[in-house]
């Protein structure tokens, strides 16, 4: 491609506006140093507002809209809203539009944000490129909801304005109008965004895949931080709908947390989350995956190989036969719990317990077999 046609495919406003925000930062920052010093309340309101603006990313655009984990009454979808617009990360019907493109074709060619090509266009190349063809049938959902329509209308018009607002706010509060404008909108917009850009580019390079090794996305618990709580990205690539991100209670994932309390006064409902078993599934068949594409590395002939792949091929088949049964056992349960078959769901309650004693020594024997065939050398076969 000729520089020209580079230079015609550029999204200038975005490639402007970006640019020139960045260039403010560098500039304002010495300027406003050299004569005062930020007051504690100038921090921390911008601590806040950048937490408000990355929630509403997060639990708002990409939990609620792009993902629909869970049901939001409008009560808090319009302050999600609010600080999504105020975010300047486009209309939640565009950001949404992306991001089901990126779940669809990720690490291919459709990707708008694929990490194949590179650290520096996923995480912010691509934004200066002019958008490809737009797919409506990925979001006639949204298309349904009269708020997300008439942001995504008039978005430049109410970015302008909640930004302007939040200055205003922050001015009035702290009497430290520059600041406002420094900390407030610069400094805020450049966290808020890199934050959110890290999803697209680190948490698709940097971490752990313990849920599945078929896509680039990773756990980082360093990255769950940097981006509140969406570092937990293998398990979300893997179980996209589901409205946690970071299962374990000690998982950094404030998004979960907020719509769980928001669940329980009554705000948000038809919370979907993947139970145990279905990740104990996925589980052992990325720990499966591996172990025979580790043993492939060995001469195929080798009688020790052998046996390692028939008792892989064995623990995983009966492993995932137990889990299916636990599976059935607990839809069968729930099922009947609110129902007066007392002495079936006592049956059962009792069949699930034994299960997972069972399963739970299926696993550590799992665990063991793993140790065992990672353990193994080419010299020792």
């Amino acid at each position: 491609m000729s520089l020209t046609e580079r230079l015609k495919d550029v999204h200038w406003s975005v490639f402007g506006f970006i640019a020139g925000y960045h260039v403010a930062l560098l500039a304002a920052i010495p300027i406003y140093l050299l004569y005062r010093t930020p007051g504690w309340d100038l921090l921390l309101l911008t601590f806040l507002l950048m937490g408000a603006t990355l929630i509403s990313i997060t639990m708002g655009y990409h939990r609620f809209y792009a993902h629909k984990t869970y049901k939001a009454k409008r009560l808090l979808e319009v302050p999600l809203l609010f600080f999504g617009t105020a975010s300047i990360q486009g209309s939640a019907l565009k950001w949404a539009h992306d991001h089901r493109l990126h779940h669809r074709h990720v690490d291919e060619e459709g990707d708008p944000y694929g990490t194949q090509k590179g650290f520096w266009h996923s995480h912010i190349l691509w934004l200066f490129k002019k958008p490809g063809e737009w797919q409506e049938r990925l979001v006639r959902d949204l298309q349904q909801n009269p708020v997300v329509m008439f942001q995504d209308r008039h978005y430049g018009l109410l970015a302008t304005v909640t930004n302007v607002l939040i200055v205003i706010t922050v001015g009035l509060i702290t009497g430290d109008w520059l600041g406002a404008f420094v900390f407030g909108f610069l400094v805020r917009l450049f966290l808020t965004h890199h934050s959110t850009w890290f999803i697209n580019s680190l948490a698709h390079m940097w971490g752990a895949k313990p849920y599945s090794t078929e896509h680039s996305a990773v756990n980082n618990f360093i990255l769950a931080i940097l981006t509140y709580g969406e570092g937990y990205h293998n398990y979300h690539h893997t179980f996209s709908g589901d409205y946690r991100n970071g299962i374990r209670w000690y998982q950094f994932d404030p998004p979960k947390y907020f719509i769980w309390l928001m669940s329980k006064i009554g705000l948000a409902s038809d919370l979907q989350r993947v139970n145990r078993v279905q990740i104990h599934k996925k589980l052992v068949a990325a720990d499966r995956k591996l172990m025979l594409d580790h043993l492939s590395d060995f001469a195929a002939e080798h009688v020790r190989v052998k046996e390692f792949v028939t008792r892989v091929e064995r623990a995983y088949e009966n492993l995932t036969d137990e889990l299916s049964k636990m599976k059935m056992d607990l839809d069968r349960y729930r099922a009947l719990k609110g129902e007066q078959a007392r002495e079936e769901v006592r049956i059962l309650k009792g069949q699930i317990r034994e299960k997972r004693r069972s399963i739970r020594k299926e696993m550590r024997d799992w665990e063991r077999l793993c140790k065992q065939v990672f353990r193994m050398r080419p010299q020792m076969a």
